[in-house]
């Protein structure tokens, strides 16, 4: 990994995904960069908040990343390489932009679990960014804490097994601590149970791994339930899942079941693109 971009609105669900950043970034070698976008409060779907100048928000983000960031030096030493960037424009427009055109291996977003209703209507910066970006993105959830990533479990189906870079800077991550990877099938229609033929670009390009795929029982309408318990009884460290877009899996792997592994899981979620020339 080169780069390691963060996104701060300086809440403390922010800030511990900025930290949680900060030690993968000191684990694997990477640069932080630190971002903050800068809007003007959205009131309504109509009206923005007027009664300051976006000037002024510019100045006082500014001040506040500043200090930001000389905190996280002050914390974490010189062997931190960190970076700051603050830039007007709404988180996931900005987030894309600087993907776009730096060279950026990862983004850590953290997520904060909340109540039902939230969850259902607006969803979260980090679930509606992951996959449309050509880099994965690691959702840290409010109660995660950073340990090595000793058991990965990633969830796949049966079709379009992503092979392309974000696959490749998973295998840095798992390399770094000897982890155990083990595929999760949670497909909610009929398969042949142990059917796991689509995977073999996977394990070749996990080889020397300890790996092993298991099969969930057929449990129409409670997929990520169904994982989630599986994540929960095997004590796993982090989840890597696919986001998909315009096939028959996108009913599975859509931002609102997204939304519910994030929001539930208390490890890191792992999201990557199914992009295979990237």
């Amino acid at each position: 990994m080169k780069n390691i971009l963060a996104t701060t609105d300086f809440t403390p669900d922010s800030l511990r995904a900025v930290k949680y950043a900060a030690r993968l970034a000191m684990d694997s070698g990477a640069r932080l960069l630190v971002l903050h976008a800068t809007h003007i409060p959205v009131v309504s779907d109509t009206y923005f908040d007027i009664r300051v100048t976006l000037e002024e928000l510019k100045q006082e983000d500014s001040k506040s990343l500043t200090e930001l960031v000389k905190k996280l030096q002050e914390e974490f030493g010189p062997e931190l390489r960190i970076n700051k960037k603050l830039q007007v424009g709404f988180t996931n427009d900005v987030i894309r932009e600087t993907v776009k055109n730096g060279d950026i291996s990862l983004v850590v977003m953290g997520v904060t679990h909340s109540d039902r209703f939230s969850e259902a209507v607006f969803g979260s910066t980090s679930t509606s960014l992951a996959g449309t970006v050509d880099v994965p993105v690691l959702i840290v959830p409010d109660k995660a804490v950073y340990k090595p990533w000793n058991y990965v479990a990633f969830a796949f189906d049966q079709f379009n097994i992503p092979t392309g870079t974000g696959v490749r800077m998973l295998r840095e991550l798992m390399d770094m601590d000897g982890s155990k990877l083990r595929f999760v099938h949670v497909n909610d229609n009929v398969f042949n149970d142990g059917d796991d033929k689509h995977l073999d670009p996977l394990y070749k390009m996990f080889k020397g791994v300890d790996m092993k795929t298991y099969f969930l029982r057929h449990s129409p309408g409670r997929t990520m339930e169904v994982l989630m318990d599986w994540v929960r009884r095997h004590k796993v460290s982090a989840v890597v899942m696919v986001a998909r877009k315009h096939n028959l899996l996108w009913h599975i792997f859509n931002e609102s079941h997204t939304k519910k592994v994030a929001f539930r899981a208390h490890v890191p979620v792992l999201i990557l693109s199914e992009k295979k020339n990237h």
